[in-house]
């Protein structure tokens, strides 16, 4: 089969990879679509992995099944989760399943830039699910990127009625606005240096818009908030100045959300005392998403409450992943980017 095989950002080659051969519990899935995330885009954190096939987002059709599988049949149509924990260790036991050893460790081959995939048994077991007919292949791949939605906006301290502050109108930011309400929101504002984006981010939920290159932010949020900070601040962009930036709007008794991680080089200075101390402040961070923030995820695209359509901007064959982590790192008109492997020259039809 063919597969996307990274070597950096500006280096992913279109090579011949072995299929993969299933066993007993296990399966094999034909990759329809896989979202690009932005975390295929970090360019330290990959390239010690190099060569490397990424793509941790697929949604296909059931190709094969292992010896004992009961739950699928070829022909289903599926979402994969790339990380399952082991659901006994200690970790576990207190919930932070993403802390398991095994999370990492079970991940779907070769990853999803590919023709096929193999499914580990405990995935199978855990963490896979059939797609709603009325839900499309490319929706069911924000399944996963939801999910860590889904996840963090459990930590934000969200309460009814809150003023919510979010640092960046990208994928994450627009899935984060659009939670925000399910999770009882008054007001939701939008922050990011991208007019359209914040476009983007008032059609899909926020209330205002607030394009921090050209205004000051904080005064303008106390413009539209009776003098006060957000109760509720969630950082998705990787950088030390969003998170800076995300402290200074933060509200007495507020919460901080940093969603992605910084370059390890950077360090954060914190005054802990006019920072945090006096202020209440909670500082929190999340990372990936198990097998119940998919479940939920999936049930709010399914249910309307994320509008994925809305979301979903490029779509290029495996020949193309290059483009899609340009268009990431550019910040610019595109939200959601997918790999489709039927777009590939010599597997489907031409990507355009």
């Amino acid at each position: 089969m063919k597969a996307a095989v990274y070597h950096n950002n500006s280096d992913v080659r279109l090579e011949d990879y072995a299929d993969p051969a299933i066993g007993p519990g296990e399966l094999k899935v034909k990759v329809d679509s896989c979202g690009l995330c932005g975390g295929d885009t970090m360019e330290w954190y990959l390239v010690h992995k190099a060569p490397v096939v990424l793509g941790h987002e697929p949604t296909g059709v059931v190709a094969e099944v292992g010896e004992g599988v009961a739950k699928f049949k070829p022909g289903d149509r599926v979402f994969v989760h790339h990380h399952v924990a082991c659901m006994a260790c200690h970790h576990c036991r207190r919930g932070y399943f993403t802390m398991c050893e095994n999370f990492t460790k079970s991940h779907i081959y070769p990853c999803a830039f590919a023709e096929y995939i193999r499914v580990p048994a405990e995935n199978v077991q855990h963490d896979v699910h059939l797609l709603p007919d009325s839900m499309s292949f490319e929706a069911g791949t924000l399944v996963e990127p939801m999910a860590c939605v889904v996840k963090g906006i459990k930590l934000a301290g969200i309460q009814p009625g809150d003023t919510v502050a979010v640092i960046g109108s990208g994928f994450m930011g627009l899935g984060f606005i659009q939670l925000a309400r399910v999770w009882g929101a008054g007001k939701v504002v939008a922050f990011d240096f991208n007019a359209w984006r914040l476009e983007k981010g008032l059609e899909l939920g926020a209330d205002f818009a607030i394009n921090s290159a050209e205004e000051d932010g904080l005064e303008v949020l106390k413009s539209i908030n009776d003098g006060r900070g957000a109760d509720s601040v969630i950082v998705t962009p990787n950088s030390i100045k969003a998170i800076e930036f995300g402290l200074e709007i933060a509200g007495k008794g507020s919460t901080v959300l940093f969603f992605a991680p910084p370059h390890p080089d950077e360090t954060l200075t914190l005054n802990p005392t006019s920072d945090l101390f006096f202020r209440e402040i909670t500082l929190t961070t999340t990372y990936s998403c198990n097998h119940i923030d998919t479940v939920q995820a999936l049930a709010f695209i399914a249910g309307g409450r994320i509008n994925a359509e809305a979301m979903i901007t490029h779509r290029f064959g495996l020949d193309r992943v290059t483009d899609g982590i340009g268009l990431i790192k550019e910040a610019g008109e595109s939200i959601k980017i997918l790999i489709k492997p039927a777009l590939t020259p010599g597997i489907g039809e031409v990507s355009e």
